[in-house]
């Protein structure tokens, strides 16, 4: 019969089991000027996406961009982007940043890497219908900021369901 001391089980069982009564909050900016100036560029390139704006839209993704999508797969440049976006994405739906999860954070020597929440509105519709995450790796070159990495990941309905317990 193998010893078991019954207080050490009980509390690691408990300790697994254990869940935090509400999530951690967000972190303060790492830089708050270049969090503001992520954000600056975020808003300005989706707002050229929501406005089927191609060629704005497509300023913002280095030409060697690539675009890792959790459904769609990989796609590799701005050019196939920008065509994907007009012909899959312009006059369907829009995209909205969830407010309070814009995270930015510094790469020395090269740029910033963004995360954060997005949802997604049919054309027409008053409520989102998904929701996903992103990632955003901006690369800074004499002053320019533009998008050589985006994964886009963990799409679902919105709201999503809540999980069962």
């Amino acid at each position: 019969m193998p010893f078991r001391p019954p207080a050490a089980v009980a509390l690691l069982a408990l300790a697994a089991c254990a869940t935090p009564a509400a999530p951690p909050p967000a972190p303060e900016a790492v830089d708050p000027a270049l969090t503001a100036l992520i954000a600056e560029k975020d808003a300005a390139m989706f707002a050229a996406f929501n406005s089927c704006d191609g060629e704005t839209f497509g300023a913002y993704l280095e030409d060697g961009l690539e675009f890792y999508h959790d459904q769609a797969g990989l796609s590799v440049g701005r050019a196939a982007t920008v065509e994907a976006v007009n012909n899959n994405v312009c006059n369907n739906f829009t995209r909205q940043l969830v407010p309070g999860t814009l995270e930015v954070w510094p790469i020395p020597g090269y740029g910033a890497v963004e995360t954060g929440l997005h949802t997604f509105t049919n054309v027409g519709a008053t409520a989102p219908h998904g929701i996903a995450r992103f990632l955003h790796v901006w690369h800074e070159d004499a002053g320019a900021w533009r998008i050589a990495r985006i994964v886009s990941y963990d799409h679902g309905p919105y709201p999503r369901e809540a999980p069962a317990e």
